[in-house]
């Protein structure tokens, strides 16, 4: 790919950030790490944009929008300033879709004068995507140089549903090189940059949405995770986030390398600012009834559940046994657990079980062809893989597999699943009660400093088990509690390199922290349940 190419799709990313948000002399120096405030500093919101974008969750605007409260085009054009804001202090965006946004805005205004209701569940609501949605019309580049011209001949099922449920798509934000690692970095675009301390990174692949709506720069936004590509993020920005179990989300319409593998399988999910609105995402997918378009889907649909805090049992994994987490993440979960014990929830330790095996094994699967199609596609436009994409691509358990190696393979993958669902009813078995839900770490560090996000295993564990996972915001570094633990003893290489990371707290400073709730599978909306009473326990409604 010529050089010139490249400088012409970032100058018509350029070209497309809105006027009205453009910083200029206003732009700190970068110097400044904490750009949170700026939006009510720079003087380029008015009171009314700073109320809609800061005092509504997704949930609440859509009321306000189908009573006529607010419109959609009042929305749009807010979310559409302070996204541009957030861009041009973090690089968070591919691209701007504000003309048509405005449109599809005033259309929608003058149905619900029309038909004096709203067009439906997402009436008016502005949604922000991951480049890698395909889009009609539209570059959809899935993280690789030789596909950055690439255009989508179809919207992907999702944004049809959305779409048809009355959202506004007005964003699309960046990805990972090859939508592999947990850093938001690229050759194309570059580094996408944490808000909240722009040393550190916003997480991956899905780190573009991440930095928009820790900025409060979109009310909603849609992700996809195979390794923690939406969970990272979220905890990294201090939002939520949900990687559902496979197949209840529609993936349909979606581009990317190793088309058709499912020997492990990236699955659609959601990141929002409140978690009600996970529901409202989640509710509005699947009363589409998804899976009489996409054959590939489970017909469950989204349902509410009870759950009695008093009978809930909690296991905490701690550490994951592999990589020890730094001192800010065992606080959160500490006060965490605090917050439950005195709600009268019964807390128990997890034991991990044997998670080196499982990067080993997931590793493995997500690249049976040796990582060869991805090395293909950038050694045909000399395209150099980032230090992050190599440590990926170079694990020891990646190579090349024949079709009986892999089915060895996707047995192995099996025979962990069992043992471990097996080990957990078990574990139920001796404690005489059920283990609603686990709470974990989502990572051994708070948001990585750029370039070291290495251990996915917090992570990554799940999407083998294929269990649903939520994360929710807790907490963040505390340069007087998290201390650096002296007499630490690291157990291996990676253990070793990330606690060197954390030599001294001020890294990490303003950093969010966020954990992870985890259920068996397809309990995702007992995920979410589990989530409001832990936050119920924290007093947050």
């Amino acid at each position: 790919m010529p050089v010139s190419s490249i400088q012409q799709i970032l100058e018509l990313r350029d070209a497309s950030i809105p006027k009205d948000s453009l910083l200029g002399n206003l732009l700190p120096d970068s110097s400044v790490l904490d750009v949170t405030n700026i939006p009510r500093q720079c003087g380029l919101l008015s009171d009314d944009e700073i109320v809609i974008t800061e005092h509504y969750t997704a949930s609440q605007l859509v009321v306000q929008l189908a009573q006529g409260h607010l419109t959609a085009e009042q929305v749009i054009r807010a979310y559409l300033k302070r996204a541009g804001i957030a861009h041009q202090l973090t690089n968070c965006a591919t691209e701007f879709l504000g003309e048509e946004a405005i449109d599809r805005a005033k259309y929608l205004d003058e149905e619900l004068k029309r038909r004096g209701k709203p067009v439906g569940a997402l009436h008016g609501l502005p949604i922000s995507l991951k480049d890698q949605i395909t889009m009609r019309g539209r570059r959809t580049s899935t993280g690789f140089i030789k596909w950055i011209n690439r255009i989508g001949e179809d919207d992907a099922l999702i944004l049809t549903i959305l779409y048809e449920a009355g959202a506004i798509f007005y964003i699309r934000t960046t990805q990972t090189q090859t939508l592999m690692h947990l850093e938001c970095s690229s050759p194309v675009y570059g580094t996408t940059l944490n808000p909240f301390n722009r040393n550190l990174t916003s997480g991956g692949s899905t780190g573009g949405e991440g930095a928009l709506l820790g900025f409060k720069g979109s009310p909603m936004g849609v992700g996809l995770d195979i390794g923690g590509s939406i969970r990272s993020p979220a905890a990294n920005n201090g939002i939520y986030g949900l990687k559902p179990t496979t197949c209840r989300t529609p993936l349909q319409g979606l581009m990317g390398a190793q088309a058709g593998r499912d020997s492990i399988c990236g699955v659609l999910g959601p990141l929002t600012r409140a978690r009600e609105d996970i529901n409202l995402f989640m509710k509005t997918i699947l009363d589409a009834e998804p899976w009489l378009r996409d054959p590939s889907l489970v017909p469950i649909p989204w349902k509410s559940i009870s759950l009695n805090p008093k009978n809930m049992t909690v296991a905490v994994m701690w550490d994951d046994g592999v990589v020890h987490p730094h001192p800010p993440i065992t606080r959160a979960l500490r006060e965490t657990v605090e917050h439950l014990k005195k709600s009268g929830i019964r807390v128990i330790d997890w034991e991990p079980i044997d998670h080196q095996k499982s990067w080993d094994l997931i590793s493995a699967l997500y690249y049976c062809n040796g990582a060869e199609e991805e090395r293909d596609l950038m050694a045909e436009v000399n395209e150099d893989p980032l230090p992050l994409t190599d440590w990926i691509h170079n694990q020891p358990q990646v190579k090349k597999r024949n079709w009986i190696e892999m089915n060895e393979l996707v047995s192995e993958r099996e025979i962990y699943r069992t043992r471990y669902i097996q080990i957990w009813n078990e574990r139920e078995a001796f404690l005489r009660c059920s283990i609603d839900c686990l709470l974990t770490p989502v990572g051994p560090s708070a948001a990585p400093q750029h370039g070291t996000a290495k251990w996915w295993g917090y992570t990554s564990v799940w999407n083998l088990l294929d269990y649903p996972a939520a994360v929710f915001p807790v907490t963040t570094v505390d340069l007087v509690k998290d201390a650096v633990e002296v007499d630490y003893k690291p157990r291996n290489v990676l253990d070793d390199e990330n606690y060197k990371l954390y030599v001294s707290p001020q890294s990490y400073a303003n950093a969010p922290i966020g954990l992870q709730v985890i259920c068996r599978r397809y309990d995702d909306e007992k995920v979410m349940k589990c989530v409001e009473i832990i936050e119920q326990t924290m007093d947050r409604e």
